[in-house]
C-alpha cells in the first residue's frame, strides 16, 4: 500500500467514525428492522467511498450531503422492502447508540415518515426550517406545518405510552 492510499483510507475511517451515528439514527426512525437499517448504513458509506471529491468538502457541507444521500437511499430501500414481508421489532439493541434515548426515538419512530424526518432532523441533528427545506426539496411552509403536526402526534405518542 502507497502511503497516499493509506491517508485516504485513514481519512475515509475518521469519516465513518465521525457521522457514522448520525447516519445510523436517520436509518433507525426509518426501518422497524435493524438489518434493513445496517444495509442502509452500508449502502450509504459505500457511496461516501466511491465519491472521494466529498472528503475535501466542509464538514458542513458532507454533513449535509450524507443526510441527503442517507434519505434518499432510505427511500429506496423502503419501496423495495414494501413488496416484500417483514416483522416489526419493537426492541430493538443498536450497540453504536448507547446515549441516545432509546424511548423518544421509538416515540419519533413510531409517527409517519415525513413527520418522523423532518422532526429528526430538526431536534436531533439542529437544522433549521430552510435548511431543512433544502434538504428535503420541500416548502419551508410545508416544514413548518409538518414539525407542528409532528409534534403534536409526538405528544400523543409520548401521552399514550
Amino acid at each position: 500500500m502507497t502511503s497516499e492510499s493509506l491517508v485516504e483510507n485513514d481519512l475515509y475511517v475518521n469519516l465513518v467514525e465521525r457521522y457514522s451515528d448520525m447516519v445510523t439514527r436517520i436509518c433507525y426512525v426509518r426501518f422497524n428492522c435493524l438489518a434493513d437499517a445496517e444495509d442502509c448504513w452500508q449502502n450509504v458509506f459505500v457511496k461516501l467511498y466511491a465519491s472521494k471529491e466529498m472528503w475535501q468538502k466542509s464538514e458542513d457541507y458532507l454533513r449535509r450531503w450524507l443526510i441527503t444521500v442517507t434519505l434518499n437511499e432510505c427511500r429506496d430501500m423502503h419501496r423495495k422492502l414494501f413488496r416484500r414481508n417483514h416483522y416489526d421489532i419493537d426492541k430493538l439493541v443498536i450497540a453504536h447508540i448507547e446515549d441516545f434515548d432509546r424511548s423518544l426515538l421509538h416515540a419519533v419512530k413510531a409517527l409517519p415518515y415525513k413527520y418522523s424526518e423532518v422532526i429528526y432532523l430538526y431536534h436531533f441533528e439542529g437544522y433549521n426550517v430552510s435548511e431543512i427545506s433544502g434538504i428535503l426539496g420541500r416548502n419551508e411552509n410545508t416544514i413548518k406545518s409538518q414539525l407542528k403536526r409532528g409534534r403534536e402526534m409526538l405528544k400523543d405518542v409520548i401521552e399514550n405510552e
